[in-house]
């Protein structure tokens, strides 16, 4: 009898675990899929904003060159690609359905989360590369007219530009979207755990 009142007082002893609220965290998952989705669709708006500008550009100052219209039909084509790329993520987000079977909700969210990754690497470096080839094609009209020590300058500060927003400001926003994506992911496997257990 002594060993089923130490194990009765054990069971008794330990502390209940608390189960999550569901509709906490979900309202939290939903927070953080709201906040990703106005984010990216914010970067498209103003995407799409720089191709209105770039078209007026075409506009108002006569250009003469072949590349340049070329560098400046990349730049457009470029940008209204991956628009419609991360367009393309936001209706992705949008259909996940959070209510969803936790195990179904994990797969959908994974799916998306390797997208996202694909978007944040892949195609953000191929974004890089051919918007660069545009304001090559773009630079080699405007910067005629321009002394030569002033061309290094201006292509030494472009440079710089690129390099710092591809290879910091890229970096950072990359792992703040994929920390948010991660974060809906943990929140779904932790009500998972708890509720299976």
């Amino acid at each position: 009898m002594k060993d089923f009142s130490d194990l009765q007082n054990l069971w008794s002893d330990q502390k209940s675990v608390q189960l999550p609220d569901v509709n906490s965290v979900l309202a939290d998952a939903k927070k953080v899929q709201r906040d990703l989705n106005s984010k990216i669709i914010i970067q498209i708006s103003i995407l799409i904003a720089v191709v209105i500008f770039i078209v007026a550009l075409m506009q108002v100052i006569p250009f003469k060159e072949a590349t340049t219209f070329l560098g400046i039909g990349l730049m457009a084509s470029t940008i209204l690609v991956f628009s419609a790329i991360r367009l393309y993520q936001v209706i992705q987000m949008k259909n996940i359905n959070l209510t969803s079977n936790p195990r179904i909700l994990l797969l959908d969210l994974e799916k998306y989360y390797k997208f996202q990754n694909l978007v944040n690497t892949r195609y953000t470096l191929i974004y890089f590369v051919l918007m660069n080839l545009a304001f090559v094609l773009y630079f080699s009209e405007v910067l005629q007219p321009v002394p030569f020590l002033y061309q290094v300058i201006i292509i030494v500060v472009y440079l710089a530009w690129m390099f710092f927003a591809y290879f910091y400001l890229g970096k950072k926003h990359k792992q703040k979207e994929q920390l948010k994506t991660q974060i809906i992911i943990d929140i779904i496997k932790d009500i998972e755990q708890h509720y299976d257990a």
